[in-house]
């Protein structure tokens, strides 16, 4: 082989390589097993257009170039999602005929013990209704810190430990808790009148490659919201990207619309996140007051996302 053709053809390997990961992706639909392909959508996109660009490089530098290029795109996707993490305002307009309502979702992260950066994060962005995930049996010095701050909490206070929790700054007028041995984890709760009796959905589904859990998962879920009276919004970790076919399958089967889309996970490490696993769907009917955000860094893998939305009067 001629040394100098070899960039080349690695360069146009790779993009062989990365070209059938987002054919995987696609194919999903067909084979739910490959849906864990569709969450590299953009990466495999960001790998084809690196290495076409490298093929015309100067044959040394091709490699080089093709590795420097998909690390600055990494690195980009990665600081995407920090650049709207002050963007959450409260609305100081709301429209006539509604009100803001500020919902949160945050996966703690069961080896996070970074309580005080938690309740700070949580304090900064304020939301009316806070969703946790991987809140643990052993954190009671945390719900202690949470407790003081929302009068309102699901499970309430009294009932046994769950790692899913709910709170709120307004009463909830009925709720339903279903644990992963019943073979799903997810909370919901229904506010009153002067919220016009919305329902908010908090769930945590299965992380591939437990795929056929996940959907099941998914579709139980929906079922749950298509079933619901009134308006919703559902929060959670959906172990799922927008490109996953997991995520087409419950929009089109409740009509809900996704607000999120920037990268939440993996925060650890350097923080830059790759992958939007953490989501918020809202009804049609409710819109956004200012675009969904990612909060800042609070010890998780995962970082907060965080919406305001707008409820019709």
């Amino acid at each position: 082989m001629n040394k100098d053709n070899f960039g080349k053809i690695l360069c146009l390997g790779g993009i062989a390589v990365a070209g059938a990961g987002l054919a995987g992706g696609y194919l999903s639909r067909f084979w739910i097993e490959l849906d864990v392909l569709s969450h590299f959508t953009l990466h495999f996109s960001l790998a084809i257009a690196a290495l076409a660009i490298a093929c015309f490089a100067a044959k040394p530098l091709r490699v080089p170039v093709a590795l420097a290029l998909m690390a600055a795109g990494m690195i980009a996707i990665g600081s995407w999602s920090k650049l709207s993490a002050d963007q959450l305002q409260a609305a100081a307009n709301v429209p006539a005929g509604t009100r803001a309502l500020n919902v949160m979702h945050f996966n703690i992260w069961g080896r996070n013990e970074q309580f005080d950066d938690i309740d700070a994060e949580i304090a900064r962005l304020d939301p009316d209704i806070l969703f946790l995930t991987e809140i643990g049996n052993h954190r009671q010095r945390l719900k202690t810190m949470l407790d003081r701050r929302f009068p309102y909490r699901l499970p309430d206070k009294d009932k046994s430990a769950s790692s899913l929790l709910m709170y709120s700054k307004y009463p909830f007028t009925d709720s339903k808790l279903q644990r992963r041995r019943d073979g799903l984890s997810f909370i919901r709760g229904t506010l009153g009148a002067e919220w016009q009796r919305l329902n908010i959905v908090g769930t945590h589904l299965s992380r591939p490659p437990d795929t056929r859990a996940q959907e099941d998962e998914i579709r139980f879920v929906a079922k749950v919201v298509k079933g619901l009276t009134g308006a919703s919004v559902v929060v959670g970790d959906f172990n799922a990207t927008p490109h996953s076919v997991m995520l087409e399958m419950f929009q089109t089967r409740t009509g809900l619309k996704r607000v999120t889309m920037l990268p939440t996970w993996p925060a650890t490490g350097p923080n830059l996140p790759q992958f939007a696993i953490d989501h918020i769907f809202i009804s049609d009917g409710l819109t956004l007051a200012v675009p969904a955000i990612v909060g800042r860094f609070a010890g998780s893998d995962h970082l907060p996302v965080a919406a305001s939305i707008l409820v019709p009067q």
